[in-house]
């Protein structure tokens, strides 16, 4: 799938710079966020490093707070597209679930860590953020969905399926924070290794997880390339 025109945002500029687009703004948050936390970063810091004014983030966004949550949004919408895309699909809930593993697992070891480090900000328990909770909770309640649908199918053995949903995403997400015990694997391998553990614990029949690892892999489907994937990703 190719990567959306980055469309710039605010007024044009009078000083012949490059026009803000929101991919930049975003990633100037993220990046500022993970060196200094949340409560240490201002918006003059972050329209300083955007090259733009804080007049300019302050027309788009409201708050700071409001600017965090659209940041959140932006970085889970490759799992959005991902999710819709592969549920459009004729699969056995065993091979949804294994290859959206494996999938988001390659992503976000790919990904900066300052925008996968977003989602582990404690401020996000807040009130506020709101909107980024809810993303979250979208994203688990996908892999809920493949669960229960494995389960309704007797593919699954029987699990509360919100809990574990939950620990399997936490799985996907913390990815990008095992990355000194992975240095030695590519994304593919780390991809295949966290697919297979939670497959192993959850399938009925365990010898059925070399035919769900064949099927997953002949779907050629993968996260469209998020444009903060970069050097410091992979």
């Amino acid at each position: 799938m190719s990567k959306t025109a980055k469309k710039p945002v605010g007024r044009p500029r009078r000083d012949g710079k490059p026009h803000l687009t929101r991919e930049a703004l975003f990633e100037a948050t993220a990046e500022l966020i993970a060196v200094n936390g949340y409560a240490g970063t201002s918006i003059r810091m972050i329209a300083t490093a955007a090259d733009t004014s804080p007049a300019s983030i302050f027309n788009l966004f409201a708050s700071k707070d409001e600017l965090l949550n659209a940041v959140i949004a932006y970085a889970a919408s490759f799992s959005f597209d991902f999710y819709t895309r592969i549920n459009s699909l004729d699969l056995t809930a065993d091979v949804k679930l294994y290859k959206s593993i494996f999938a988001e697992v390659e992503a976000v070891a790919s990904a900066k860590p300052a925008f996968t480090g977003l989602f582990y900000l404690p401020e996000l328990s807040h009130s506020g953020f709101e909107p980024a909770q809810q993303v979250r909770a979208d994203m688990v309640a996908h892999y809920q969905d493949c669960i229960d649908s494995g389960m309704a199918d007797g593919l699954f053995v029987e699990v509360p399926a919100a809990f574990t949903a939950e620990q399997v995403f936490q799985l996907t997400e913390t990815s990008i924070l095992a990355r000194a015990a992975t240095s030695a694997l590519t994304l593919a391998q780390q991809a295949r290794y966290a697919a297979r553990l939670c497959l192993r614990g959850l399938l009925l029949d365990p010898r059925r997880l070399t035919n769900v690892e064949a099927e997953a892999d002949a779907v050629s489907l993968t996260f469209a390339s998020p444009a903060f994937t970069g050097p410091d990703g992979g």
